[in-house]
């Protein structure tokens, strides 16, 4: 299967679109820095939507950017509202506006066209839940690398009721409303834009997500981010229709290909822990021991079906089937030592053998080890979206972790136990 790269369909209107939305967060990081320190009001949370909307007519800076950041900035009332004939940096050259907030605000912005009647009773919604709000932005501000962060914002934002049209005759769920904004405020781009629209939609619907709340929609969707050549939530919104159509071969795993024997190998690179970890692992005592995990590990998830790969090149140690309620599997490495060099080959084998498991586009990644790895380490996996899970203590009989897959695991196997 040839790797697919869906950075290379990013042209014309889309590459277009998707540099509006790298502006946009750029523009709402730098307002919402320099407001740092001052509490947020309702009307501020309005007003920081309003710089996630757009319109079909090319003067929505007009009608929202520009009264948004006067908002926040207020000017001598000898500025008066632009004329019609002026432009967008007409408006901003007469303006007083901290240096890198002018300069996002002078770039094409905005990408949601809120239908009308939500954006005026947004406002009251904001103001009804600004407390809520004003912990939801601030915790979107300092998202880390690790995506735990972004699920738990994701089931606060769930949590929030529906926003009202003034008549109160339909609804919007929170999500399509303050997504845009915590997408733009995540410091890493990983939270995904989750709203009504019709391509966003149909991806749900492709990868059975639709109908979900919304963590286990931003779950299911932040998996491709970082890989086949997605880079960020922005590239994925604005190739919602594109991704779409080639998920069902994302799923596809690469052939294995057993090649010869060369006449020669190069130098390995491994520093001198990596070296002594390689010459225990052939060791009996190793080999007990990590035989002693597998058997452990299967009679804690004997509800679940697992596998391991079986071909020479793609020996994977245990994949646990439809692990977590979206349906996705987890691929774990096993290590009886939690050690840095044990660490870091574990995560080239996960990495690698992703690409030949029955689902990779649908594959999580943790790591088992007796006892915790140094948290230095831990830190390392979390970065790289991979679970760190190991077992208490030497007999093997019972798990802890951290990270999103330990937590998604520790979920199933509690629905599991109810159950029984």
């Amino acid at each position: 299967m040839p790797t697919h790269n869906l950075a290379k369909l990013l042209k014309g209107n889309e590459a277009r679109w998707y540099q509006s939305e790298r502006n946009s967060a750029v523009l709402l990081q730098s307002v919402v820095s320099a407001r740092s320190g001052k509490p947020l009001s309702g009307d501020d949370i309005w007003h920081l939507l309003r710089l996630t909307w757009c319109t079909k007519a090319n003067d929505d800076w007009r009608r929202l950017k520009v009264p948004a950041l006067l908002h926040f900035f207020p000017q001598d009332k000898s500025i008066q509202k632009p004329s019609r004939d002026a432009t967008l940096r007409d408006v901003l050259d007469s303006v007083s506006l901290p240096k890198r907030v002018a300069e996002a605000a002078a770039k094409r912005t905005g990408n949601i066209d809120l239908y009308k009647a939500y954006r005026n009773s947004s406002r009251a919604w904001c103001k009804g839940h600004v407390t809520e709000l004003r912990e939801i932005i601030r915790k979107a501000a300092r998202l880390r690398a690790n995506d735990r962060g972004r699920l738990a914002l994701a089931e606060r934002i769930d949590a929030l009721p529906k926003v009202p049209t003034p008549s109160g005759a339909r609804h919007k769920s929170p999500g399509d409303v303050l997504t845009p904004l915590v997408a733009f405020l995540d410091p890493h781009s990983r939270f995904p834009l989750i709203n009504q629209r019709k391509e966003v939609q149909a991806l749900l619907r492709e990868w059975e997500l639709r109908g979900r709340n919304l963590k286990e929609q931003v779950q299911g969707v932040m998996r491709v981010i970082g890989r086949f050549g997605i880079s960020d939530a922005f590239m994925l919104d604005v190739l919602a229709d594109k991704i779409k159509e080639i998920a069902p071969k994302l799923n596809i795993p690469v052939a294995v290909k057993i090649v010869a024997p060369s006449s020669g190998s190069a130098l390995p690179l491994f520093d001198t822990s990596e070296r002594e970890y390689l010459r225990q692992a052939v060791t009996i005592r190793y080999r007990n021991r990590h035989n002693k995990m597998t058997t452990a590990l299967k009679k804690i998830l004997h509800g679940f079906k697992l596998t391991q790969g079986t071909n020479p090149d793609c020996r994977w140690d245990v994949l646990i089937e439809r692990y977590d309620t979206t349906g996705c599997d987890l691929l774990l490495e096993l290590k009886p030592d939690a050690g840095k060099a044990a660490i870091r080959i574990a995560v080239g084998q996960v990495l690698d053998y992703r690409r030949y498991v029955p689902r990779p586009a649908a594959t999580d990644l943790g790591l088992l080890t007796i006892g915790p790895p140094d948290k230095n380490y831990r830190q390392f996996l979390s970065e790289l979206q991979i679970s760190a899970i190991w077992f208490t203590d030497e007999e093997c009989e019972a798990l802890d972790g951290e990270g999103v897959a330990w937590e998604a695991l520790q979920e199933s196997l509690s629905t599991l136990t109810k159950a029984s």
